[in-house]
């Protein structure tokens, strides 16, 4: 369990996913991660906020992909040695009815989350998480 929790504290909020900021807002911190998906186009953006249906802000311009639905999500939080000390698979989820909303920038993304990070009482620890999303993506036009 102190595994999980460390898990949170590094912004693998994604699982816990993709604070709506403006346009005209600066770029946000957040967690940063690569989001591949089959419009064409691979997101480097930036997640900032708690929770599965946290926006990620493409940080190349001003899109942003609103989750939809999250496919199966499996994570594996490893020591210092490459010892696993957690591994999880959390199944996949829709947002409410909007899974059932096809928008005309929806699009089936795949990503995955490389973390290294220093817990204050296991060390270093290492975080793989590899999941599925399907968002939509901002502005529309």
């Amino acid at each position: 369990m102190a595994a999980r929790s460390a898990l949170l504290v590094t912004g693998v909020a994604l699982t816990a996913s993709l604070s709506g900021m403006g346009v005209a807002s600066a770029d946000p911190q957040g967690e940063e991660i690569l989001i591949a998906c089959d419009n064409g186009v691979t997101y480097h953006a930036s997640i900032n906020g708690n929770g599965p249906w946290s926006p990620a802000h493409d940080l190349a311009s001003t899109q942003v992909l609103i989750p939809l639905a999250l496919g199966e999500f499996h994570g594996t939080l490893t020591d210092q040695s490459g010892t696993v000390i957690d591994e999880f698979t959390d199944p996949a989820t829709t947002k409410g009815s909007s899974g059932n909303h096809t928008r005309a920038t929806t699009t089936s993304c795949s990503f995955t989350i490389n973390s290294t990070f220093v817990d204050p009482k296991l060390g270093t620890l290492h975080f793989l998480g590899v999941g599925t999303v399907t968002a939509f993506v901002t502005p529309v036009r």
